[in-house]
């Protein structure tokens, strides 16, 4: 699987140079393990060795995203563990066949995993599967291989965005194109999600945590599919399009020397929120905020120059660049890339500058596929 709020996520470990970030709604899972725990008749600490093995089986699967995707030149920015998935974020959208080769690695660790505690199982002399509550160590391998099978097959399901329905569709780009092979994987998602938000109506023996964790199985699937159908009218409409073709080139600057009460006056008669800090030869020399400038406002004097708060490590981009690869730096909107030509600002682009861009695009893109078919 594969976006969610970093600041909601926070950091538990580094594995192969790749931040692994558990999201504050993980709390979810062992709240619903928590009701169970009684009926399972298991120890807290079998239980907990079992919880700890399917983070760890969650794990894997992305890492395996992650490092196929870096055998392909593409980097994740991260894993975010919630309580029903794992993403990696990728720094890249991979389509055809490297798509296919991303999504399978994840569930055929997966399968390596359950492989791995089948045989184990087998020549300690102990039944691989059983279905008992987690009372010994034994048991409690048996809860992961079957946790790791159900990772394997569930991710499988041919529908967005599960792992199966970026292999069905990367399989049907080939034959469809990569926008109409989305929207077969994502209308299969949401009736998909439909399907297990009807499941999570049904009083299952399992108790009401089971509906809870099906319902929130289905929200993430019912959102992920939109998002990834959004996402793909997005790259259609950006295919070729220059950096310089979506940036605004009327934007307020200001320069190193000017001071926070000159800014904020500026600050108080713009909509922009983010500024460029300027040289004398039109280079951007670091950059400051709307937060930056408010907070500013009661840590400095009112006459301390910009030289000393701008943050020196701005975003630029050239130009010619192609917007695809620029997309990712625009996720927050509170980032501003500033474009430049031979170091020289030309303009800005925001995530609300480029969303207005995309519209626009898609409204001409609709308005002269009609007229064509008129003039048929």
């Amino acid at each position: 699987m594969r976006p969610l709020a970093r600041g909601l996520a926070f950091h538990m470990l580094t594995l192969f140079g790749i931040r692994v970030r558990i999201h504050f709604t993980f709390i979810l899972l062992f709240v619903w393990l928590a009701v169970l725990a009684p009926d399972m008749g298991s120890s807290a600490l079998l239980l907990t060795f079992v919880v700890v093995g399917l983070l760890m089986s969650v794990i894997v699967h992305e890492l395996g995203h992650a490092l196929m995707a870096r055998r392909f030149g593409i980097e994740t920015r991260d894993i975010v563990l919630t309580p029903v998935c794992g993403v990696a974020r990728l720094d890249g959208y991979p389509k055809g066949m490297v798509e296919l080769a991303i999504a399978a690695a994840g569930p055929l660790l997966n399968l390596a995993l359950a492989i791995v505690l089948f045989v184990g199982l087998t020549v300690a002399g102990l039944p691989p599967l059983g279905a008992g509550a987690v009372v010994d160590v034994p048991s409690a391998l048996q809860w992961l291989l079957v946790g790791n099978l159900l990772l394997f097959a569930l991710n499988l399901l041919p529908a967005f965005p599960l792992d199966g329905g970026r292999i069905l569709r990367s399989a049907l780009s080939f034959a469809m194109g990569q926008e109409r092979a989305t929207k077969v994987a994502t209308r299969l998602g949401m009736v998909l999600a439909g399907l297990l938000g009807l499941a999570a109506l049904i009083p299952w023996q399992f108790g009401v945590a089971f509906n809870l964790f099906l319902f929130l199985t289905a929200f993430f699937i019912l959102v992920g599919a939109s998002r990834e159908s959004s996402l793909v009218k997005t790259l259609q409409v950006l295919q070729g399009r220059r950096a310089g073709e979506a940036m605004m080139t009327r934007c307020e600057r200001l320069a190193p020397q000017d001071t926070i009460e000159w800014a904020v006056r500026l600050l108080l008669s713009t909509t922009q929120r983010q500024f460029p800090v300027v040289d004398g030869w039109g280079r951007v020399a670091g950059e400051v905020d709307r937060d930056r400038l408010l907070e500013s406002v009661t840590r400095f004097p009112s006459d301390t120059p910009l030289l000393e708060l701008m943050n020196r490590d701005p975003l630029t981009v050239a130009e010619d660049c192609d917007l695809l690869d620029v997309l990712r730096d625009l996720q927050s909107p509170a980032r501003a890339l500033w474009v430049v030509r031979d170091h020289e600002l030309q303009g800005m682009l925001t995530a609300d500058g480029l969303s207005q861009f995309v519209e626009v695009c898609r409204r001409l893109r609709h308005r002269d596929a009609g007229a064509s078919s008129q003039g048929l």
